[in-house]
């Protein structure tokens, strides 16, 4: 029976919980359904669009031990008008059902080690995933970048999630020499927000160059302000242009989402020390058609010190590079037949843009401390006018009151800036 817990009562119903444990493949199928209860996922916020749940379920084995397996549910919020009306315009959790159902399918190697979570069943409005706290994954400190390991670790990861594409795609052009998964799943693989009309891409770019104006180094300098604000709105259009599939490059699945809570990690014993072993990624609401590059690049930039970054890029572009070379070696295919390293090294020249511009869309939302987070983002007047209305207002408010975040948020704006438009590159 479910917990006292009034805004999940329309999730789960007996007959769900019952169905749901039928579809797990870990439990035997004779196992007894006993009970269930269902609890929020986290007293933190742990993503900005949805409500997140954790599903107990009791059973009772061939021996009569009673056990208990555990799983995570993503709904659309019933309590935030202005959440849900965001996920329902952009089709977000129909794209998702669909990455599950149908594209995951095509693309997840079974030899590999996994990158997701595998979907359960689905409900009204809802998915039901694994558990993967239950697994023993779990999500870092979303204020401490990735050291070493747990970029490589990471990297590793994506190289698998990629690699999937290449070696369908590959496959399915031994019948259909020009083939291409985009071409299955073209408006599903959709822009999302990622669009000049989308008032949330907007705000970012408006509440990003305010907070230039107010807090930059070069707050002080009015032909430089100028400067940058002729080019700003060119910049930002120009990631945008990457936001897609490539005509330049071959693109595979991309995440597009890559911030620290969408990243988590297993971890193992060594010499009495915990290490990262694996790596999976979860929210696949902006998956898209794009060179790997486009991920690579946003994982980087999203989640690592810029000057460690920078140090240590030759070594994680080559790192990513061989171990797609690995497993796509496993079926038969040559990556110098579909992407030559020195093409990978300029696509990602090319991409760093894109990781920039996204990561200063998503560093000022959650580079806040979870209590703030809760106050502005829970409420739905707030969410609302922070994300599509006047965002800039948030980034001051927030920069005037924290050192730390006015330092790290402004470190993303300046390198946009000092690259693309004080830097004379040609845009």
């Amino acid at each position: 029976m479910c917990d006292k817990c009034s805004e999940a009562k329309f999730l789960v119903s007996e007959e769900n919980a019952i169905k749901i444990l039928r579809k797990c493949k870990q439990i035997n199928k004779h196992a007894l359904f006993k009970s269930y209860s269902i609890r929020k996922a986290s007293e933190k916020m742990l993503g900005f669009l949805s409500d997140y749940w954790k599903l107990e379920i009791l059973y009772a084995t061939c021996n009569d031990q009673i056990q208990s397996v555990s799983f995570f549910i993503k709904s659309i919020s019933k309590t935030n008008s202005s959440k849900a009306k965001m996920v329902r315009e952009l089709k977000l959790l129909d794209k998702e059902l669909i990455f599950y159902t149908v594209i995951r399918e095509k693309i997840n190697l079974l030899d590999v080690e996994p990158w997701s979570a595998e979907l359960i069943m689905t409900l009204n409005e809802a998915v039901v995933l694994e558990d993967l706290n239950f697994l023993q994954y779990t999500t870092r400190n979303k204020h401490e970048t990735f050291d070493q390991q747990h970029t490589l670790i990471a990297l590793q990861a994506l190289a698998r999630f990629h690699a999937g594409t290449f070696v369908y795609e590959e496959k399915k052009r031994k019948h259909l020499k020009e083939y291409v998964i985009n071409d299955e799943h073209e408006e599903v693989l959709n822009r999302g927000g990622y669009m000049k009309s989308d008032p949330w891409f907007t705000q970012c770019m408006i509440g990003a160059l305010e907070a230039i104006k107010s807090f930059s180094k070069y707050n002080m300098i009015p032909q430089t302000l100028r400067e940058i604000e002729n080019k700003w709105a060119k910049v930002w259009d120009l990631a945008l242009d990457f936001s897609h599939d490539s005509n330049e490059y071959r693109n595979v699945i991309c995440h597009r989402d890559l911030w620290n809570n969408n990243i988590m990690f297993r971890y193992k014993e060594v010499n009495g020390k915990l290490v990262p072993d694996n790596c999976v990624f979860v929210d696949f609401q902006a998956v898209t058609c794009q060179p790997p590059a486009g991920d690579v690049m946003l994982l980087l930039i999203c989640n690592l010190d810029p000057k460690f970054r920078e140090e240590n890029m030759t070594n994680f572009l080559k790192f990513y590079y061989q171990e797609l070379k690995d497993i796509l070696a496993r079926y038969n295919v040559t990556i110098t037949d579909i992407m030559p390293f020195d093409q990978f090294l300029s696509s990602c020249e090319k991409y760093k843009l894109w990781g920039l511009v996204i990561t200063a869309c998503l560093v000022p939302q959650f580079w806040v401390d979870d209590d703030l987070t809760l106050t502005y983002f829970s409420d739905t007047v707030s969410f609302r006018e922070i994300l599509t209305e006047d965002k800039g207002s948030f980034i001051k408010n927030m920069m005037a009151s924290n050192d730390d975040y006015r330092n790290k948020v402004m470190q993303v704006f300046e390198e946009i800036v000092d690259a693309y438009c004080l830097d004379k590159k040609d845009l």
